[in-house]
């Protein structure tokens, strides 16, 4: 994959200062709250620095101290969430999970309590929903989502390369890069139809699940033991 520009010509989304003193990151934390309960009232068109300054009670000095726009602000929202969204998929990883010898079912189970698990960590963070949502649809916020994807995949790679040796590297990478992607999808979908979640969240897992079964197998004539 190409090399990302680090910089968004013309959006400046770096925080200009990381508070240092407890009353500085509560300020700090307020903002990120505030504009995470706005974001799922007004959405990103309306949002506005003046608005979260009202919300949170603040001046617009106390935001511009730390954050030069809304924009950054999501930035440093979106960030946090594909961090910790990130450990628990790595955490799974380096557990053993993902391995695809052995029940299907049960690899397919293990695989959907892993989206269900990174779908609550974006439920717990004040407007972790809808930050996903934005950083697909701003332009300037799609670094974000990408390297996340990006990190993922790697650790897939290696991952299952390291098991799997057979299996081409290249087509290894593409698979992580879709999966990982169709996995995002996924949450963003059940975002707008969360009637459908468990449906939605099995039936995302099974996909996956077969697909790197097919790769395997594919590479390695046999492949893994196959189990009901």
């Amino acid at each position: 994959m190409a090399k990302r520009s680090k910089e968004s010509p013309g959006v400046e989304l770096r925080t200009k200062l990381a508070p240092s003193q407890d009353r500085a990151r509560a300020t700090f934390e307020l903002i990120l709250d505030v504009t995470g309960q706005l974001l799922g009232e007004v959405g990103v068109e309306r949002l506005s620095t003046n608005m979260i300054c009202v919300r949170a009670g603040i001046t617009p000095p106390a935001l511009y101290r730390y954050f030069p726009n809304k924009y950054a602000i999501l930035r440093e929202m979106g960030r946090r969430l594909m961090e910790a969204e990130d450990a628990i998929v790595l955490e799974w990883l380096e557990q053993g999970h993902g391995h695809l010898d052995g029940s299907l079912e049960e690899a397919i189970k293990q695989r959907a309590d892993l989206l269900t698990r990174v779908r609550k960590v974006a439920r717990e963070q004040p407007g972790g929903e809808w930050i996903q949502l934005v950083m697909r649809a701003v332009p300037v916020l799609r670094e974000v989502r990408a390297d996340s994807v990006d990190t993922v995949a790697r650790a897939i790679v290696d991952q299952l390369g390291a098991r799997y040796p057979s299996v081409d590297k290249g087509r290894l990478r593409t698979a992580a890069l879709l999966s990982t992607t169709l996995a995002n999808a996924a949450s963003e979908l059940i975002v707008d139809a969360p009637q459908l979640e468990e449906e939605l969240t099995i039936e995302t897992a099974r996909m996956i699940t077969l697909y790197y079964r097919d790769l395997v197998e594919a590479s390695e004539g046999d492949g893994p033991a196959k189990e009901s």
